[in-house]
């Protein structure tokens, strides 16, 4: 079984809004777990290095942690890798995500789904809700095909080791900047 979100420490301002569950978190019942689980680590010591206050440590499990849907999905399962934006628009969802976010000051959200599931919750004014910042997601998908140059505009190479960081570093300078 999954667990639905990730508490994290308390007294942590910043949480984490992912899309929803696959196959690595149903095979651990942890989120965010395989591949995508170890480049928000990676890019937690950037964003850590450059805000402490905001970004206090380096571990995922040491923040909040949920996803825009509670469904599990990827291809050998269902045939899809993300929640429909009707499955993230159920009132009960929304419900749930509020509740999961209260009392937070910043929310990252990684992917188009979770970029989609802050704006519905934008749009209820009923709650005070935290600052959302859209970030793209963290998967190799994501970061290999739309990120082509680093920090100071040099061209990322295929075969480059540090490909990834470099990647992830740039991520972290569009966090930042939307502080």
């Amino acid at each position: 079984m999954i667990v639905s979100r990730n508490e994290g420490l308390p007294g942590m301002k910043t949480a984490f809004l992912f899309s929803c569950p696959g196959q690595e978190e149903m095979k651990s019942g942890r989120l965010v777990n395989g591949q995508t689980g170890k480049n928000l680590d990676r890019l937690l010591c950037f964003l850590h290095e450059q805000r402490p206050d905001l970004f206090p440590e380096t571990n995922r499990y040491a923040y909040r942690i949920t996803n825009s849907s509670e469904q599990v999905h990827f291809k050998a399962h269902d045939g899809r890798t993300e929640p429909s934006e009707k499955e993230i628009a159920l009132p009960e969802n929304l419900s749930r995500l509020k509740e999961d976010l209260r009392g937070f000051e910043l929310v990252i959200t990684f992917g188009r789904c979770a970029s989609f599931a802050a704006q519905r919750l934008s749009d209820d004014k009923t709650a005070p809700l935290p600052r959302f910042i859209s970030c793209r997601h963290l998967s190799f998908l994501s970061l290999n095909s739309s990120i082509k140059t680093d920090v100071h505009g040099s061209p990322i190479l295929r075969n480059d080791p540090q490909a990834t960081d470099k990647r992830l570093m740039v991520v972290a300078g569009q966090v930042l900047s939307q502080l």
